[in-house]
């Protein structure tokens, strides 16, 4: 079973890292070998040719996962690289040589090469305002004015009324018939009224849906908002992404831009969203790995298919959503 690598963001040319489904001890090797041209890294932001296992120290292993720190020889050099290149390590372990196991490392946005220390950004948040609204006295609403009961005060105002019986009872048996004949014919054409609107609109429904939306120009299924738009991109793609990820666009907003870059071989913009929205997305995931997966790979200058990369998003995916059975077949396919 390969293994879930992935670098997170802790200080600029210092990364966490982290491999799932380790079963070996923290005493590792690590050999890095890029997609590319399967050049393997030898020093910082040396490649070669030649396998270089690089000593790791200082890591620990708990349920699995084997965890701890690398410094900027693997920070810089992973992150000069193209956006377009994939880097699969592999880990062996010292204690157990014949024990090796590996994946493609996932590298999250956060993390920072170390020239990032020379870059002053500034806060995000203004922690006054919120501490003002929450230490702000709440004004109460004043209580209503309790209103007199009227029917105790003016108990002793109202008069009894006398009905004359004859009076109230004979209009009424004369009426009663006429009343009754009336109400039945009343009631009779409300029915009939109702019946007939109902029937109109049936027949508009019918109509709406059979004929008219036929003849209406089919909506794209997904609206790409203007900070989404590939016409505001500039030559700062990153701060593209992160302006339109701000405005929280769905799912199927989200994909349509990333095939409206690769139509545009805007390639940087593709990957980088694949990439960060795929950890948190099972349906991206799945797609991501289909663009590495020889199944369904369709030629274009964005990427290239690749085993390694789609195992490891088609296993993103079931952890996303463990109900996909295609990226489940899929998986157990290029892991034959």
């Amino acid at each position: 079973m390969a293994l879930r690598i992935e670098l997170e963001g802790y200080k600029p040319g210092i990364a966490k890292f982290s491999a799932k489904k380790w079963n070996g001890s923290a005493d590792i090797d690590m050999l890095i070998q890029r997609n590319q041209d399967g050049y393997y890294l030898s020093g910082l932001q040396q490649w070669g040719p030649e396998k270089c296992w690089h000593s790791i120290a200082d890591l620990s292993v708990d349920n699995q996962q084997i965890s701890g720190y690398v410094s900027e020889w693997l920070v810089d050099s992973l992150l000069s690289q193209d956006n377009t290149k994939r880097f699969l390590i592999q880990l062996r372990d010292k204690q157990n040589q014949r024990y090796i196991d590996g994946g493609v490392v996932s590298i999250a946005e956060d993390v920072l090469a170390s020239t990032a220390l020379n870059v002053v950004q500034p806060p995000l948040d203004n922690p006054s305002v919120e501490t003002k609204s929450l230490t702000e006295p709440v004004e109460l609403p004043e209580e209503p004015e309790q209103i007199p009961n009227i029917e105790t005060q003016n108990d002793d105002l109202i008069e009894p009324v006398k009905l004359d019986v004859e009076t109230v009872i004979e209009p009424e048996i004369a009426q009663t018939p006429q009343l009754k004949k009336s109400k039945s014919k009343l009631g009779l054409v409300i029915t009939i009224i109702i019946v007939l609107l109902i029937l109109a609109g049936l027949g508009l429904a019918a109509w709406y849906f059979l004929v008219f939306q036929k003849t209406q120009p089919v909506e794209p299924t997904a609206q790409v908002n203007a900070q989404c738009s590939l016409n505001n991109t500039t030559t700062d793609d990153l701060a593209f992404i992160q302006q339109c990820l701000q405005t929280k666009p769905d799912t199927q907003a989200i994909i349509q831009l990333i095939n409206d870059a690769k139509k545009a071989d805007k390639c940087n913009i593709a990957q980088r969203l694949y990439a960060n929205q795929a950890q948190q997305n099972g349906q991206i995931a799945f797609l991501y790995a289909k663009e590495y997966d020889e199944k369904f790979y369709q030629a274009n200058n964005c990427f290239k298919a690749d085993k390694g990369t789609a195992s490891y998003w088609y296993e993103t995916a079931l952890d996303r959503d463990p109900n996909n059975t295609l990226a489940k077949e899929r998986l157990d396919e290029l892991q034959k």
